[in-house]
Parts: C-alpha cells; structure tokens; sequence
C-alpha cells in the first residue's frame, strides 16, 4: 500500500465527536461552529472572535473585507502563498503585490516586503509550510496584517503563538491541514471592534456558507489535542532530517529561534523532482511538489520576476510527515530519504 503525502489525524475520539453531533440531530452550522470559533480564540488569546465558513476562500475574503481597503489598495502576498489569494484579492478589487521568497524557508523575502510597504496597504503574511516569519519586522512596516497560519497553527517566537500579531487570522482545515474539519475554514479577529466586522459581514451571508455542526465538530477535539500532534511532527522531522543528511540534498529550514510547526517534510532537491519521484514510488512512497499550487505556478510572469520562488517550484518536492505515519511507514521514509538519488 502507498503512503499518501497528507492524511487526516482522525481518531476514535474525533470519531465519536462527530457521531454524538449527528444523534443530538444538530449536524447544520449552530453551537458547534460557534464552540469551534471560541476555541480557536482562546488557543490563541485572541479576543474578537470569529467565523467558520464551509470555503477556505469566504474565510480570506472576510478577513480582506474586515480590513475595509480601497479600491485598487495594494497588498504583499508571497509568490508562493496558494493561488487562491490572487482570486480572493482580484475578486475585491484589489491589487496584488507579489513578492520573491527566501530560499531557505520559503517564506516571503522580509528585505522586499519592506520594500514594497510604501506602495501597500496591507499584506497577507502565509506561514509557508509550518515556518515563523519576522512578524516584528512585517508590523514595523504599519501595513494592516492577515496571518494565514493554515500551515503553523501551534507555532510560537518567545512564547507568543503564530496569528497573534495581525488584525485578522484564518485557519484552513481542508483534509490535509493541522486540524481538520473534512473542509472548510475559521476567520479570527484580534480586537472586539474588528469581531463586529466580521459579525457585520456574517449578517449578509447565507446560513448554508457557515461550517456545519458536525464538521465543527470533528475540529473542536483535534484542537484539543494539537499539543500531542506536533509533539509528533517534530519527532518524525528530526529523523528525517538525520536521514537526509545521508544525501545530497536539503531541507527548507526555520531561520531563527522561533519554534515551527512541521507541517510536512518539504526536501529541495539537486536532481530532478520527477527522477526522486519515481525513486521513492518503487519503495511505495508518494511525494508531490511541495508548491504546485501556488501562485508561482501559474504564473510565468512570477516566475520570471521571482526566481527563488522559481527555483522551489522546480526543485522542491513534499514527502510524507503526518501523527498517523506509523512506525513501519516511517522507518520506510527514512530509508528512501537516506538513499534519494
């Protein structure tokens, strides 16, 4: 059998969770998805509240309304952030400014976010595969902040928590993230004033764009338990990372102090991606490209204009790394690793 890149931390726990929301007949968006919001809030001490919505997209745009911007307003976004923020920002009217990453982490260059502040008024910081950007250095900027910690829900610089540092937060909780809700996605608010935005936006909305209970539901215990699933990641990452030493390759890697979360094993390679794809497929693991979703991607013009971001599109490839790897499964990936081509 293939072990999959990404796989849910389901448990019987969050089994059970989801099956007393369906006996209790409240399986439509109520107490749950609230419950959900106030958890997060509380993870993070975070005191506006917040939203859970069915779409990753509603959850950025509510966040990118919230901050009440002008048409044609300019706002950073990293090359590598999810393609996703383009339709969300041009959807808004608003103008993308896209800026190259660094090679090392893969997080957006903080020498050109301050660069480009005086031609912005806000910016979208994504915490690209797990790692902590220099929040103090982006908030002396003065831009108005978005913090998409999807890929970092957990991480932490000098015991402040990563979401803690803009006016909006939004946590994507499709299948392959930290938590999990089988899909949908939470917008948080720092302060009261910035909750009745998001309260303002909500009272527009159709009920049916709101997380259902149940799926809320299955968020609420995998929350609980995060401390325990990155107590994990970080175990699986330190014997990855001893076994790819044995190679000739790399690892993206948190350049500070800050403690990251390891959200997958993202390796930049020397040789082809496709040639270490099928190396590692004849031992029945699955990789992807760590970036193929992003706006790089799908852009040539990105491309052209970033090219370290180029470079990471071309050369990095996501192996397995999840809580329910299993012992076996990760002796296999340590072997593979060890020995890539």
């Amino acid at each position: 059998m293939n072990i999959s890149v990404f796989k849910p931390s389901i448990k019987r726990r969050e089994m059970d969770a989801v099956l007393n929301c369906m006996v209790s007949d409240r399986i439509g968006f109520g107490k749950s998805a609230s419950q959900l919001t106030r958890d997060l809030c509380d993870y993070l001490g975070m005191k506006g509240g917040g939203l859970a919505f069915k779409e990753y997209y509603r959850a950025l745009k509510a966040a990118v309304e919230g901050l009440e911007l002008e048409p044609g307003d300019g706002v950073i976004i990293s090359a590598l952030a999810p393609n996703l923020y383009i339709s969300v920002l041009e959807d808004a009217g608003l103008e993308p400014l896209i800026a190259d990453v660094d090679p090392d982490s893969s997080l957006a260059d903080i020498e050109l976010i301050e660069s480009a502040a005086a031609d912005a008024k806000a910016i979208i910081v994504n915490y690209e595969m797990g790692f902590f950007p220099d929040m103090d250095r982006i908030a002396e900027t003065g831009l108005a902040v978005i913090e998409d910690i999807s890929m970092a829900l957990g991480a932490e610089r000098d015991e402040r928590k990563a979401g803690t540092y803009g006016r909006f937060t939004v946590v994507n909780m499709d299948e392959d993230g930290l938590i999990t809700t089988g899909g949908g996605a939470a917008v948080l608010a720092s302060s009261k004033n910035d909750g009745k935005k998001l309260s303002s936006i909500a009272e527009e909305l159709h009920h049916t764009v709101f997380l259902p209970d149940m799926n809320a539901s299955l968020g609420i215990v995998q929350l609980k338990n995060l401390p325990e699933y990155i107590e994990s990641r970080a175990e699986i990452a330190d014997i990855f990372s001893k076994s790819l030493m044995r190679s000739k390759h790399r690892r993206l890697t948190q350049k500070d102090e800050a403690s990251n979360v390891h959200y997958s094993f993202p390796v930049v390679l020397e040789t082809g991606i496709h040639e270490v794809a099928a190396y590692a497929m004849k031992k029945n693991v699955l990789t992807e490209p760590a970036f193929s979703g992003s706006i790089a991607a799908y852009s040539e013009e990105v491309q052209t204009n970033c090219p370290n971001a180029k470079a990471l599109l071309l050369r990095c490839v996501n192996f397995p790394l999840y809580p329910m790897l299993g012992k076996n499964n990760i002796s296999v990936i340590s072997r593979v690793l060890s020995s890539l081509p």
